[in-house]
């Protein structure tokens, strides 16, 4: 089991889970000589994640070849589950793709794979894969709109949690009125923006809104949401987003005023009503990077409060090592880590980000000085749930395609070095693909 220990939580689940006996069959017993089908099956399942070597792809790759070896086993579903959710973290969208429509197929009212389906296949940017993402986006209407009926309506002022029906039903609108947009029918899009912020207001909904409004000439409109969106109380956006709301604000009001003159009223008389209207809400429980899936998309915020955009490294070879101020073996890694980012210090393809995982940032400053890291450092920003990170230390390396190669969880002190180095160098070698269209 020792190898193992180097594997993901997942993983080790889904060798234990092929270690627990399969529900019970009519079928005759087997001989001692000759291994019962659920006997071979549970070692051929146990023999494609241990000889996979911590690289996702080729642990994805292998229980594929599981599947088609046994195609009625009786943990097909839970294989399938453990493929579609290596691959979604391994950023690999073909074969997420293809397992999500499988799983789909058993569970169709599952929103989760609904979503995840949808956001695949609008990241394809093709014809035919933007008809599939607005199915999918239609089924997820079609699905939120019911349960909001079945459900019991929720108390005047109450905050909405993300798993509420009215928060569901804003996703699903907000997801179709993106499809929509993408393709120009900007009334269907304007509409389903519309019923999204009815549901659950946020200021993205009024920026989408406001640029709708914008694209059809009508300044009044716009000038009234991006107002909305500029003043929106809570976590906002990143500065530099910010700025650009602000700068179409300013462009609609000058166009309809011919000055600036009143606009700074205008923008704090809707603050205070969006704080009366929406108070109850705002308790700083907005998630950054909360509707995205694909990690290049990430902006994650540095030490110093400046933005740190992951899509400034595709191409290249990525490096993350999560960490904590209270994990000592982290304190290790990154002593060891700063070794290996040495080695690679010429060669620009190659990029080492730790990235901090605490909840109480207080202290982070402080440790960093302490340790006196040299690598880049910023903050997760929601990027560990994306990517399934439960233990500390975790590292993972993502290729040039954006895919992750290489997974570790947990410190191998002796081999941490000389094993890093040669999967980075390993990375850097391999030639990028073309993107799949």
């Amino acid at each position: 089991m020792g190898l193992l220990l180097l594997l993901n939580p997942v993983s080790l689940r889904l060798v234990q889970a092929a270690q627990r006996p399969a529900p019970k069959s009519a079928a005759p017993p087997q001989t001692a000589e000759k291994p019962s089908l659920e006997a071979q099956e549970a070692q051929a399942l146990q023999d494609a994640v241990r000889s996979s070597e911590g690289n996702p792809q080729v642990l994805i790759k292998n229980l594929e070849a599981f599947l088609e070896r046994f195609p009625a086993s009786a943990r097909r579903e839970e294989v399938l589950q453990f493929i579609y959710k290596s691959a979604l973290r391994a950023n690999d969208p073909q074969t997420a793709i293809k397992c999500g429509e499988e799983l789909l197929a058993l569970k169709p009212d599952d929103p989760a794979l609904l979503t995840s389906l949808a956001d695949l296949f609008d990241r394809q940017e093709d014809a035919s894969s933007r008809v599939k993402a607005l199915q999918y986006a239609m089924k997820f209407v079609e699905l939120a709109e019911r349960k909001v009926k079945e459900s019991a309506p929720s108390a005047e002022g109450k905050d909405k949690s993300p798993e509420s029906p009215s928060t569901m039903l804003a996703a699903a609108y907000l997801m179709r009125g993106k499809l929509y947009a993408k393709s120009g029918e900007t009334d269907k899009a304007m509409a389903d923006y519309e019923k999204s912020y009815a549901a659950y207001p946020t200021q993205l909904l009024a920026e989408r809104l406001g640029d709708l409004a914008a694209k059809k000439n009508d300044l009044e409109r716009a000038l009234n949401e991006y107002a909305t969106a500029f003043a929106f109380p809570g976590p906002g956006l990143d500065p530099s987003h910010r700025e650009e709301v602000r700068r179409k604000l300013g462009s609609c009001y000058v166009a309809l005023h011919q000055s600036e003159k009143g606009l700074g009223d205008m923008v704090l008389a809707r603050y205070d009503e969006l704080v009366r209207a929406l108070a109850p809400r705002f308790q700083d429980s907005a998630r950054p990077n909360a509707n995205l899936r694909d990690p290049f998309a990430f902006v994650l915020k540095r030490t110093d409060g400046s933005p740190l955009r992951l899509a400034d490294y595709r191409g290249k070879v990525l490096v993350l090592e999560f960490w904590a101020t209270w994990c000592g073996p982290c304190r290790l890694e990154g002593k060891l880590l700063e070794r290996v980012v040495e080695n690679f210090r010429k060669e620009p393809a190659a990029v080492f980000l730790a990235v901090n995982v605490d909840e109480d940032r207080a202290g982070v400053p402080a440790f960093l000085k302490e340790e006196q890291w040299a690598i880049q450092v910023a903050y997760a920003q929601g990027l560990d749930r994306l990517l399934g990170v439960q233990n500390l230390p975790t590292l993972l390396i993502f290729d040039r395609n954006g895919r992750v190669v290489f997974r570790q969880e947990g410190l191998d002190l002796e081999r941490f070095v000389e094993t890093l180095d040669k999967k980075v160098r390993e990375a850097l070698s391999a030639l990028p693909q073309a993107a799949s269209r």
